[in-house]
C-alpha cells in the first residue's frame, strides 16, 4: 500500500508498490481492521466497484476511487496474512498454539 504525508491511502495492492529505483523502499502491509460510521457504511454499500477495486480485489480502493479518503494508523506488528482457506488454517493453529503457551505460562 501506498499513503500520502497525512497517512491517507492513495493505493493498495497485492503486489509491492512502489516500483524499486536504485534503493529498496520501505513497503507497508495493511493489517486490515476497519471503522466505519453508519454513514460511510451505507455510502460504501451503495458506490459501484470501481476498475481497480475490480483488478486487486480490496474492496477498499472502492472509497478511493471514488474520491473519499481512507485514514491509515500506523501500528508496529507484523500481522498475519488470511487470504486462503489454507491461510485460515495456518492462523487458527497459530492462535490455538499461542493460547495455549500463554495459559501454560499463567500457571
Amino acid at each position: 500500500m501506498v499513503v500520502d504525508a497525512e497517512d491517507n491511502a492513495l493505493v493498495f495492492s497485492g503486489q509491492p508498490i512502489a516500483y524499486p529505483r536504485g534503493d529498496r523502499p520501505r513497503y507497508l502491509r495493511q493489517f486490515g481492521l476497519y471503522g466505519f460510521t453508519g454513514t460511510a457504511l451505507s455510502m460504501f454499500r451503495h458506490l459501484p466497484q470501481g476498475s481497480l477495486e475490480l483488478t486487486e480485489g480490496v474492496e477498499m480502493l472502492r472509497f478511493i476511487e471514488h474520491g473519499h479518503c481512507v485514514r491509515m494508523f500506523r501500528v508496529v506488528d507484523e500481522g498475519l496474512a488470511v487470504d486462503t482457506p489454507e491461510d485460515l488454517m495456518r492462523a487458527g493453529t497459530l492462535s490455538r498454539t499461542y493460547t495455549k503457551s500463554a495459559i501454560s505460562n499463567s500457571s
